[in-house]
């Protein structure tokens, strides 16, 4: 899952080029993670120039939303004051709440919309480019509150990023600077983006599929402490049943087993180990489709009004609407949600001397000791927080701005219960690793560290507490969490 930058997206200054078209999921990680050097093709700054030239050309032949008029309700209300209309706009949107975002999501977010604007549909003035970038650069970004969008555009998020270019917010250090000086229309255009939510979105696919390389990872482990089968990982049963992922997994669970000894106990286990291929398969894809999703949202024009510089026209539309993106999220929410259920029927199973031959809730110690019993508490208060995030965000409804805006993706809001989905699914799996390396311990199974899955579990046990007696397993919790939220291989 992880994707370098082509070597044609940079320069030998090491800069980046942004052509309006290139952008991926990953891309956009890389990118963000620092301040980066971001330049724009010049074809594409050529084109945004054109762009402009055309609303500007347009909008002096007819109403035109946004720059002739004002906007939502006040949408038939014909405004002439220039450029104080835009500043007004961007002054009463900047209208966030909650905790403030990470940089890294407020510098994907501008680059995603420097992209954007470069595709040549927004209308907006070049100049915005050059603000844009220089913000890339900068360890001083705006101040931006997670709060406010409802999957119709991010208005808040990127009025609170223009108050921050022009001065007249405080960036992080809380000093003003600026950057940007808007042109009349720039202010409609420049937050008509879902780019905040994308990013968001696409910041929090990178951990989800991080989170599924453990997760197959530690499910192999159960495997062996749990002496499965693996008739269920056959190449025979993933080629009766072809659907793209399944077969994969199986593959990948082949390859973690191949150098180890397998001795199974029954003819057939429960679905935490048999549907393995099934279900994780399942949810790779909707990561997949999700960021898929997400890319095709980097790479457009969701503008409204959309100018065409080809037809030297404009066009009123609702590509702002998120609803392509809220239901990519909504399908990796609920495929999350039973990956992390499958976790905890195997820590169940781990749970149960018939299945590992060991005592029950692998205690050690005087008889009645509780070894791991609350692991499974703790599992099923992170299931139910993770139903009730699960809940899709596209069922969502509203009607605003004296019902010219009668119906909302809450896009943005699916993009936050999956981070939060997230935060407790790798909970459930810690709980899991914790009793997986448990039982191999305790089972005396050693596994060759010159393997890839002997490595694992000896990097693994060097995080985890060895001791087995009744302690406390919170310490253990913490570690197992901060295990699973780093790269597999570190």
């Amino acid at each position: 899952m992880t994707e370098r930058l082509p070597a044609e997206d940079r320069t030998e200054d090491d800069s980046v080029v942004l052509d309006g078209k290139g952008l991926s999921v990953h891309r956009v990680n890389e990118i963000a993670r620092e301040p980066a050097v971001i330049r724009p093709a010049a074809a594409a700054l050529e084109l945004t120039r054109r762009s402009w030239e055309t609303a500007v050309r347009v909008s002096s032949r007819q109403a035109v939303y946004g720059r002739t008029t004002g906007v939502g309700g006040n949408r038939e209300t014909a405004v002439s004051d220039g450029v104080q209309q835009d500043l007004r706009l961007l002054r009463s949107h900047a209208t966030g709440s909650g905790p403030r975002l990470p940089d890294r999501v407020v510098r994907a977010a501008i680059v995603i919309r420097t992209n954007q604007i470069l595709n040549g549909g927004s209308g907006m003035h070049p100049d915005i480019i050059d603000g844009l970038v220089a913000a890339v650069a900068s360890q001083n970004l705006p101040t931006v509150h997670a709060r406010g969008a409802i999957g119709t555009g991010d208005l808040s998020a990127f009025s609170e990023i223009a108050m921050g270019l022009i001065g007249e917010s405080p960036l992080r250090d809380g000093r003003t600077g600026v950057s940007w000086i808007p042109h009349h229309g720039d202010a409609l255009p420049f937050i008509s983006t879902n780019a905040m939510t994308v990013a968001i979105a696409g910041d929090t696919s990178i951990d989800v599929a991080r989170w599924l390389q453990h997760c197959l990872v530690v499910s192999v482990l159960s495997v062996l402490a749990s002496r499965s089968s693996v008739e269920p990982f056959a190449a025979q049963v993933q080629s009766a049943r072809m659907h793209f992922g399944q077969a994969e997994v199986a593959e990948r669970v082949r390859d973690l087993l191949a150098p180890h000894d397998i001795t199974p106990v029954r003819v057939q286990d429960s679905f935490g180990f048999r549907a393995l291929p099934q279900i994780l398969g399942a949810t790779w894809q909707a990561v997949h489709r999700l960021q898929n999703t997400l890319s095709i949202e980097m790479n457009s024009s969701s503008e409204n009004p959309l100018v065409s510089v080809e037809d030297d026209m404009v066009f009123h539309n609702g590509n702002f609407h998120a609803m392509p993106i809220a239901l990519a999220v909504d399908e990796a929410k609920l495929a999350v949600a039973s990956a992390a259920l499958l976790s905890q029927c195997r820590l169940a199973n781990l749970s149960d001397p018939a299945v590992t031959g060991l005592r029950a809730f692998l205690a050690d110690g005087p008889d009645g000791s509780s070894g791991t019993m609350l692991l499974e508490y703790t599992t099923s208060a992170a299931i139910a927080e993770i139903r009730s995030s699960a809940a899709p965000g596209s069922l969502g409804h509203t009607v605003i701005s004296r019902g010219t805006e009668d119906h909302a993706s809450f896009a943005s809001q699916a993009a936050t219960q999956l981070a939060d989905i997230l935060t407790q699914s790798r909970l459930v799996l810690a709980c899991e690793l914790i009793s997986a390396v448990r039982a191999l311990s305790q089972q005396q199974r050693e596994l060759d560290p010159a393997t890839e899955l002997g490595a694992y579990l000896a990097r693994a046990r060097l995080v985890l507490d060895a001791r087995t007696e009744d302690r406390p397993l919170s310490a253990d919790l913490s570690a197992a969490v901060n295990f699973l939220s780093q790269p597999l291989d570190q």
